[in-house]
């Protein structure tokens, strides 16, 4: 079991930084300056924020500012918020936890022979708590009438879900003792599944959870 838990977490986080590398990259007048995101208003935090996550040449730290601006400006009942703002809120915890940084790490040093395994000290980089941020506004987005999620926004939430399950069981080591029912595991695989995540293509015949 250990081992197609390794299979499926170094395929899914390889697909989601795959999938997060694919932005529109776009110009804005706020990129000309360093912009301090608290100073703007409500409207300029939404478009700066939004031109962020598709310049793709933001940091963490700059998204980490823009998640908690974002995030503050979200009622405690999100089930009355804006679809749009829970999801573009849920794509900034993602980045501001530094999952893209990590994994593009990850690959390198996989790619060199440094690690046995892509997964190893992944976690070493990463903001759980903004995983779990993620995760809870994906699932707030998911139950809002007429939202759909982004196949990329799926990838991604799986793979924060699934590093909350790494988290939790003490390390990728400790995969084997986790139980292939565990709400937040089949959640994992369900959002890859939504996501249009096919492991079997990727690595041909393994042992994955059911």
């Amino acid at each position: 079991m250990k081992i197609g838990f390794r299979f499926f977490c170094t395929g899914l986080l390889l697909l989601a930084v795959l999938t997060s590398c694919q932005q529109v990259f776009t110009t804005s007048a706020y990129f000309w300056y360093e912009a301090d995101i608290s100073t703007m208003t409500n409207d300029q935090k939404l478009s700066y924020a939004e031109d962020l996550l598709t310049s793709g040449t933001a940091t963490a730290a700059e998204l980490e500012a823009a998640y908690n601006e974002i995030a503050a400006m979200l009622p405690d009942d999100l089930s009355t918020a804006d679809p749009d703002m829970v999801l573009l809120a849920a794509d900034l915890a993602v980045g501001a936890s530094g999952l893209g940084d990590a994994v593009s790490g990850a690959l390198d040093a996989f790619a060199s022979g440094e690690t046995e395994d892509l997964t190893t000290g992944l976690l070493d980089d990463i903001d759980t708590d903004n995983l779990e941020d993620a995760v809870a506004l994906i699932e707030a987005a998911e139950d809002m009438d007429g939202v759909v999620l982004t196949p990329e926004q799926y990838t991604n939430a799986a793979a924060a879900q699934l590093l909350i399950v790494i988290n939790d069981a003490g390390g990728v080591d400790q995969l084997g003792t986790v139980d292939p029912e565990d709400p937040d595991l089949v959640q994992a695989q369900y959002w890859a599944d939504q996501g249009g995540v096919d492991l079997s293509t990727i690595f041909g015949d393994l042992t994955i959870p059911e």
